[in-house]
């Protein structure tokens, strides 16, 4: 494993600090040949990833299978840095590929997505806790509980926690996970932690296995806390050694977008569902008439088709282009990120308003639970009381910048958007 920034040369450039005025190209070009490789290799897992979605349902976590063929494709390195044995690809890429992946199995799209995505939140963290967290594979991984929910207090070299943080996803395939305390992060070893198997008891997303953790008196150092000040003054440490375009997107951008990809694929999966079913089913309204031949239905479906389809679109043009700026060494403004961040939301809940315009038109057998449109329902319902589905919140942030209204002060990881 590469220890130094020098035993994997960076194609283009020679120094893993150069400035964002440096000619980015050479980068950018990789970081989408790598994003493609791995949509490449995504569609090689579908079925195995597809073959697990019982179990996910079933026993309230991803199968190992599926976390295995995941890893195969590169997924938990998308936002490793290169010094780690990384791909630091373009984020679009591996948005598109958990879309596909949530085709197959909503909760191993979640968990794959949430798991990743925190990669980036590390790379800009002490160079310490960078070596400690992919020291021994590039492939690690961690969970997260952003909520405040447990205590905390400041001791000599770092904090002592105590308490219990809740809905966790994927805390049963992760290493570490990153705990919040309002206006800052810790990083936990998962060894120092209980997780309450019996904590997550729902209906749907329930294959992510988002579960509560409890600590007693666990210490972190200094070194694995993410001070969120940092990233408000442009003074991230783990730009020391990743300062190029991916790590200069904003990370909670980057964190509340990533739901959405989960959700369009969910969407995606259900109406080719209701599509296949559509095409064999005939109305039992003593008629028995194909389904196929109902109007409302066809408008229905075409209306579903067209807007997920258009939702789909939107979204991975907006992280071309914040990508794109990156790699310009230019920084996206506060309205751009509002934009983007009011999009992501409202991605989510136009995808759930979509699959239930169809829902009444699926028939009776839509409920069994054999058929796979009942679980997109309750994992779409679950979805859209995730934070980063706040439609309504995001939309007050975004018009309130279109406006020129002065934002509220930094405070926390709330206020961060706003910022960075």
């Amino acid at each position: 494993m590469p220890t130094s920034t020098q035993d994997i040369p960076l194609t283009g450039v020679a120094d893993y600090s150069a400035p964002r005025s440096a000619d980015w190209g050479e980068y950018r070009e990789r970081a989408i040949a790598e994003g493609q490789r791995f949509l490449d290799a995504v569609e090689g897992i579908l079925d195995t990833v597809r073959a697990g979605r019982d179990t996910s349902e079933a026993e309230g976590r991803v199968p190992d299978t599926s976390i295995e063929a995941m890893i195969g494709t590169g997924l938990f390195r998308a936002f490793t840095p290169l010094r780690y044995g990384g791909l630091e690809m373009a984020p679009a890429a591996f948005f598109e590929g958990i879309m596909r992946i949530a085709e197959a199995d909503s909760s191993a799209a979640w968990v794959a997505g949430q798991l990743n995505v925190h990669s980036f939140e590390i790379a800009l963290m002490d160079e310490r806790m960078q070596d400690e967290f992919w020291g021994e594979t590039p492939d690690a991984r961690a969970s997260s509980s952003y909520a405040p929910t447990g205590k905390w207090e400041q001791v000599e070299g770092g904090y002592r926690l105590n308490g219990t943080w809740t809905f966790s996803s994927g805390v049963d395939h992760a290493q570490w996970i990153i705990l919040g305390g309002r206006d800052r992060n810790f990083v936990v070893p998962v060894s120092d932690v209980s997780i309450d198997h019996n904590s997550w008891d729902v209906q749907g997303l329930k294959g992510t296995g988002s579960k509560a953790v409890t600590l007693a008196d666990v210490f972190v150092p200094d070194h694995r806390t993410h001070l969120l000040i940092d990233t408000y003054n442009d003074a991230n440490p783990g730009w020391k050694v990743n300062n190029r375009p991916l790590y200069w997107v904003s990370f909670t951008s980057l964190f509340n977008s990533t739901p959405t990809n989960t959700v369009i694929g969910t969407a995606t999966g259900g109406i080719e569902a209701f599509l296949a079913q559509s095409r064999i089913r005939v109305t039992r309204m003593g008629t028995g008439a194909p389904a196929a031949q109902d109007p409302f239905l066809q408008l229905t479906l075409a209306e579903a088709m067209t807007t997920v389809r258009t939702i789909k679109e939107r979204h991975l043009r907006n992280w071309r282009g914040l990508f794109d700026l990156a790699c310009r060494g230019e920084e996206a403004s506060p309205l751009e990120r509002m934009r983007v961040r009011f999009e992501a939301a409202d991605s989510i809940a136009t995808c759930y308003e979509s699959l239930t315009e169809v829902w009444p038109l699926a028939g009776a057998s839509a409920s069994l639970s054999a058929n796979p449109l009942q679980q997109v329902m309750r994992d779409l319902m679950s979805a859209r009381n995730h934070g980063s589905a706040k439609k309504e919140l995001a939309a007050g942030k975004y018009v309130k910048t279109l406006f020129g209204l002065p934002p509220a002060p930094f405070t926390d990881l709330g206020t961060l958007n706003y910022y960075k």
